[in-house]
C-alpha cells in the first residue's frame, strides 16, 4: 500500500498540518526504549502496529535557531549526509513548507538509485518549552512519478525536534517511522545504525552557520528555499 499521498492546491493546509502534528505525535510517546548509545548519542526504538520507529537524540553546543535553520536547509544536506546525493526545488508552496524531489545513492547490490519526493514543512516554537519542528513525508506529484532511472522510496514521518536546553546548547532528535523495506536493516544493526546517525549528525555541526541578520526575502537566496 503507497505511503505517499497525493499533493494538490485543494489540500495543501491539511498535509502540512498533518505533516508537523504526525511527527509531534511520534516524538511523544512514552515507551520509546534506549537501544545504544555511542558518545552520548543515543538511539531510541518504539514497535507500534506494523512500524517500527526510531530516533537519534543529542547535545550539540549550537543555538537552537542556527540548528534549526542548518537542519531545514535541504539544499546543505547533501554536504553532510551522505543519504542524500542531490536535492531539487520543485515547488515553493509558502514560507515554511516546500517540495523537494531527493536523490539518495545506490543501496547494496541494488543498480538503481533511490528517490523521494517530500514535503518539508517547518515550524518555530509556538510557546516557552516547545521545539523547533522540520517534519517531511512522502507526496505525490504528477510532475514527478516514478522512472525507470530509480527505485521510488516513501517516508510516512520522519524529521527532526530541536530544543533549546540552555546557553548555546541544543537538544537535537532525528525521528524516523520505518517502513518494511528498512524494519529487516534497523532490527539486525542496531549498533550500527547508532554510529552511522553519531557520523552523520557529527559532520553536520561543524559546518558553517547560517547567518540570522537581514535574511533575504524568501523569492531569493533563503537557504531552505534553493534547489541544491
Amino acid at each position: 500500500m503507497p505511503l505517499s499521498v497525493p499533493w494538490e492546491p485543494s489540500n495543501q493546509v491539511y498535509l502540512s498540518y498533518n505533516n508537523i502534528s504526525s511527527l509531534k505525535m511520534l516524538a511523544a510517546k512514552d515507551n520509546w526504549a534506549l537501544s545504544s548509545e555511542i558518545n552520548q548519542v543515543g538511539l531510541y526504538t518504539l514497535e507500534d502496529d506494523k512500524y517500527l520507529s526510531f530516533h537519534m537524540e543529542m547535545l550539540v553546543n549550537v543555538d537552537a535557531a542556527h540548528a534549526f535553520l542548518l537542519l531545514s536547509d535541504l539544499r546543505r544536506r547533501p554536504e553532510w549526509d551522505k543519504h542524500y546525493r542531490k536535492v531539487e526545488l520543485v515547488q515553493q508552496v509558502d514560507e515554511d513548507d516546500a517540495i523537494y524531489h531527493v536523490i539518495s545513492p545506490t543501496l547494496g547490490n541494488d543498480p538503481k538509485p533511490q528517490d523521494f519526493v517530500i514535503l518539508a514543512s517547518r515550524r518555530k516554537p509556538c510557546d516557552h518549552g516547545d521545539p523547533y519542528v522540520i517534519a517531511l513525508r512522502s507526496v505525490t506529484l504528477p510532475t514527478h512519478l516514478e522512472t525507470p532511472e530509480y527505485r521510488r522510496g516513501e517516508t510516512l514521518c520522519s524529521g527532526f525536534c530541536i530544543w533549546r536546553e540552555g546557553d548555546q546548547m541544543t537538544k537535537v532528535s532525528y525521528y524516523n517511522q520505518a517502513t518494511s523495506c528498512f524494519l529487516n536493516y534497523v532490527t539486525t544493526n542496531v549498533a550500527g545504525l547508532s554510529l552511522e546517525f553519531y557520523n552523520t549528525f557529527k559532520a553536520c555541526f561543524p559546518l558553517p552557520m547560517p547567518t540570522l541578520q537581514n535574511p533575504a526575502p524568501p523569492s531569493q537566496t533563503t537557504p531552505y528555499l534553493q534547489a541544491a
